[in-house]
């Protein structure tokens, strides 16, 4: 009978030491993207939304997905006064064509490219690292004409450091 309660204590201590599984709380915060809110150059203090904008990566082979109910290309499209899209966490450079009115014969694509520095934190065993961003102090968002003519007339940079995405980063007039 000692021999059994004494063999339930060692079992009963063994387990008290083992650790509770890591699971990421989805709460937790994790790298956060670039958020750019769009203005018309007829009212630069109003956010305004874009139509049937597509977002798409350099070497990537489809936009990014912004409607993900939609099973066709209209999930690629945004028609919103703003946006969140990721930066690369590998690169201290991403490039981005931004296409106003995809849908159309009349669409006009502009090339943005983001400079940045790059800073990983750890954040627990479960989450890894997060990567927070810091916008370059000069060129950070450079625009290059796709088409002959821009959409996108003037990029403000107004906040550097990109940390959350829960303010604007950077405002776009169109």
């Amino acid at each position: 009978m000692k021999k059994l309660v004494s063999l339930l204590l060692l079992f009963t201590f063994g387990l008290s030491s083992c650790e509770k599984d890591d699971i990421c709380d989805a709460n937790t915060p994790t790298t956060p993207r670039v958020v750019i809110t769009f203005y018309k150059d007829i009212d630069p203090t109003t956010p305004s939304s874009v139509i049937n904008m597509t977002v798409k990566g350099q070497d990537e082979e489809n936009p990014i997905i912004f409607n993900e109910a939609a099973t066709d290309s209209t999930q690629y499209y945004v028609n919103t006064s703003k946006v969140s899209i990721p930066l690369r966490t590998d690169s201290d450079t991403t490039t981005y064509e931004f296409t106003y009115n995809a849908s159309s014969t009349s669409r006009n694509t502009d090339i943005l490219t983001f400079r940045y520095t790059r800073e990983n934190i750890y954040v627990s065993r479960a989450c890894g690292f997060k990567t927070n961003f810091t916008l370059a102090p000069t060129g950070s968002v450079v625009r290059t004409d796709n088409d002959g003519s821009n959409w996108i007339l003037n990029i403000t940079v107004l906040n550097r450091n990109i940390v959350s995405e829960d303010e604007t980063h950077i405002n776009i007039v169109y």
